[in-house]
């Protein structure tokens, strides 16, 4: 089969290498419709991750046809529609004609589009990750109500780079989990994120590109006296975190998605990093980039994979705007490079596999 590999330049080459096998009795081999295309996916090639092994086949966002199951899969069988975030820095990713991944984060995509479920795995299961286990935000069924009784109990929540695709994600989930005032920060991208915010519960979006000192000044604005306990940057450079702490109060919780940028988080608060690769085992968390991990990575993939599909495919929480670049695994050179120069705004770059020239 045809595989795409890449390089520390982001420069792609295709290769002819062997099919997946099944090793393990939890894996399953998809056939690869659409893969999503991913900031990390040329990252870890530039050596720029600092918890994901190498691989030269980086991409994780599958959207394709269960081709076989290994003997202890009992919920998917070939033939089914599926997406599914592959394991980060393992072989066989979704840059190829097939990929192997395992049931625990995979799910049904009913009659959804593959180009649609091809952007949901990733941004979907970062966003959970770190809402619900290194935040402690509440999920749906756990939020409390009011003071008064009526309505829910105000819980602010700051999501810096709302119109990415995990900061997207997040701000979906607060608010099918009914959990607001959201207080977004975003830039070109900020009609896209009022589209998806709640105005009449305290919603809103700032503009990071009218400088620190008047972001600042907006977020407290924002926040109208109110507390700010939780934060999620989903930048986590550029001074994000900075300015993000700025309006956090003393101890509160902050989780960023660059772990190498944790120095960057001022003391005084409680300080993690959210990270997929903590859904599988073997992942690299040596305490020196600050809490990364969590526990049963393989227990909270299956009950968050389920219940990420079963909302996607009711139309509770919807894809990343997805944008397909032309020439199949050819053309995941042009969309990491444009990732790469931060050319992509409020979309999710994606790549039909069938549209690669010479296949068979």
């Amino acid at each position: 089969m045809k595989e795409a590999h890449i390089d520390e330049n982001t420069n792609v080459t295709i290769h002819e290498v062997p099919m997946p096998q099944i090793t393990n009795p939890h894996h399953i081999i998809i056939k690869v419709v659409v893969s999503g295309c991913n900031p990390k996916d040329w990252k870890m090639p530039a050596g720029l991750l600092v918890s994901i092994g190498d691989c030269p086949n980086s991409g994780d966002d599958i959207a394709g046809i269960v081709h076989a199951v290994g003997s202890a899969v009992y919920n998917f069988r070939p033939g089914d529609r599926v997406a599914a975030l592959h394991q980060l820095g393992a072989p066989h990713g979704s840059y190829a004609e097939y990929s192997l991944v395992w049931d625990h984060t995979t799910f049904h995509i009913g009659d959804r589009s593959f180009e649609e479920a091809a952007t949901v795995p990733m941004a979907n299961m970062m966003a959970s990750i770190g809402l619900f286990t290194m935040l402690r935000l509440p999920l749906p069924w756990q939020r409390q109500p009011s003071e008064t009784g009526t309505g829910k109990r105000e819980q602010p929540v700051l999501i810096y780079g709302a119109a990415g695709s995990v900061g997207a994600a997040a701000v979906r989930l607060c608010v099918l989990a009914d959990i607001h005032p959201l207080i977004c920060v975003a830039g070109s991208g900020i009609a896209f994120v009022e589209g998806l915010i709640d105005e009449s519960k305290g919603d809103v979006v700032v503009d990071y590109r009218q400088g620190d000192e008047k972001l600042v000044e907006e977020l407290k604005k924002a926040l109208r006296g109110r507390e700010l306990s939780v934060v999620f940057d989903c930048v986590s450079e550029k001074g994000s975190s900075a300015n993000a702490c700025k309006v956090l109060e003393p101890g509160g919780r902050i989780s960023i998605v660059l772990p190498f940028n944790i120095h960057e988080v001022p003391d005084g608060f409680e300080k993690n990093s959210t990270m997929a690769g903590g859904l599988w085992e073997g992942f690299k968390n040596d305490g020196a980039h600050g809490r990364m991990g969590f526990d049963s990575g393989d227990d909270f993939g299956l009950v968050h994979a389920n219940l990420v599909g079963k909302w996607f495919r009711e139309g509770r929480i919807q894809p990343h705007p997805p944008t397909v670049i032309e020439g199949g695994l050819q053309g995941i050179e042009k969309a990491l490079k444009t990732l790469r120069e931060g050319k992509a705004h409020a979309q999710k770059l994606v790549v039909r596999i069938d549209e690669t020239p010479g296949l068979r």
